[in-house]
């Protein structure tokens, strides 16, 4: 009998220690699903939807985008920041320059007249052997920082070296999922100095083309804020700081969208530089949608 009792208490004690262990590993995963559950909170995957309009003229698309929600002082705006260039195999694929599939009207990366252009093109590569594609990157992660800091949300449509959306897909994303679209270049035009900033305004062939001709003056409005936080940063500026040229990414755009050129192949990028890029950037959003909402407008609207 005093050897059951025995039994029976030792049974009781092993009993509790499993339920111990269980609770500690029920409570454990919960802890680590609530964490997965934040970290989803605060960023989000976004495909090209094929019903999306101009999503039909795309040609790579398989890879995603990513949406980072601002954690305070959320002003519910999405800037779509766009590294240029990093889509391995995009120079082997084409795609229309135009959704009306006309002719380019200014030369470019493409020459005046193609029907078609490069679905990606490589980038150029600066004087000491960086690729375009990686400095744009850089530029773009800081940028990103500094407007989830400010209470934006960010779209970043090119979040590593490598992602598989052409230039209309990642234009098409941002015209649904963001209020602008903000694509980071520095020029490839071969010089032994760095001629300074620019952006990419509308050329007047394209004005008249749907759906440029509805949104190409808060492009080059927003363009124009963009240059004047690079100067206010000590940046010099190419010329006027505009040069018109027919792009795919204007071509489809159907929000406020601009190409912005830091500089080119001569440019020096070091951390210090890299942070004045991004602060010259931000400065020039956070006017641009404070002009807008002072209009009462907002950029999906458009």
């Amino acid at each position: 009998m005093v050897e059951k009792v025995q039994h029976f208490q030792h049974y009781g004690t092993g009993f509790r220690i499993l339920i111990c262990v269980f609770i500690i590993a029920f409570i454990c995963q919960v802890m680590v699903q609530n964490a997965e559950a934040a970290v989803n909170d605060t960023s989000e995957e976004v495909f090209l939807n094929p019903e999306w309009l101009y999503a039909e003229f795309s040609e790579i698309n398989t890879g995603n985008a990513v949406l980072y929600r601002a954690e305070e002082n959320r002003k519910d705006v999405v800037i779509g920041l766009n590294a240029g260039h990093g889509t391995e195999g995009g120079a082997l694929v084409y795609t229309y320059c135009h959704p009306d599939k006309s002719p380019k009207c200014t030369g470019g990366t493409t020459e005046e007249g193609a029907i078609q252009s490069y679905a990606v093109s490589d980038g150029m590569i600066f004087h000491n052997g960086e690729t375009e594609a990686d400095a744009n990157l850089l530029v773009a992660g800081k940028l990103k920082e500094k407007l989830l800091d400010a209470g934006f949300d960010v779209l970043m449509i090119r979040d590593d070296a490598n992602v598989q959306l052409d230039n209309v897909a990642r234009t098409v994303i941002c015209n649904n999922v963001a209020d602008c679209h903000i694509a980071i270049h520095f020029d490839s035009d071969g010089l032994d100095y760095d001629k300074g900033c620019f952006f990419i305004s509308v050329p007047d062939g394209l004005k008249s083309m749907r759906p440029v001709s509805f949104n190409w003056k808060p492009c080059d409005s927003l363009g124009r804020l963009l240059v004047d936080g690079l100067v206010d940063q000590g940046f010099f500026l190419y010329e006027d700081g505009y040069v018109p040229i027919d792009l795919t990414q204007t071509s489809y755009s159907t929000i406020p969208s601009v190409d912005i050129e830091l500089g080119n192949q001569s440019t020096v990028l070091n951390d210090e530089v890299i942070d004045r890029y991004a602060e010259g950037l931000l400065e020039g959003i956070q006017v641009f949608f404070s002009e807008k909402y002072s209009e009462g407008k907002s950029g999906k609207s458009l």
